[in-house]
């Protein structure tokens, strides 16, 4: 009886440690996603405004020449 005592007080004890182990861990990730969520709505910054300037650059580039249709050729 005192063995499976033992036994069971053993497991406990490592249970308790992996508990604690996925618990930092845990942590440790939402701190490294924080992050990452930081950086990419840095990066959506940067990718709007990438689009507005490209938009605008757009806007400058004289309008092509139309093509003159057929009936409008002859």
């Amino acid at each position: 009886m005192l063995d499976d005592l033992d036994a069971l007080s053993e497991k406990m004890t490592l249970l308790a440690a992996q508990l604690r182990a996925l618990r930092d861990e845990n942590q440790r990730l939402r701190g490294q996603m924080a992050s990452a969520n930081v950086e990419l709505d840095a990066l959506r910054g940067r990718v709007a405004g990438a689009m507005q300037r490209i938009d605008e650059l757009l806007e400058r580039l004289p309008a092509e020449p139309r093509e003159a249709t057929p009936t409008e050729k002859a």
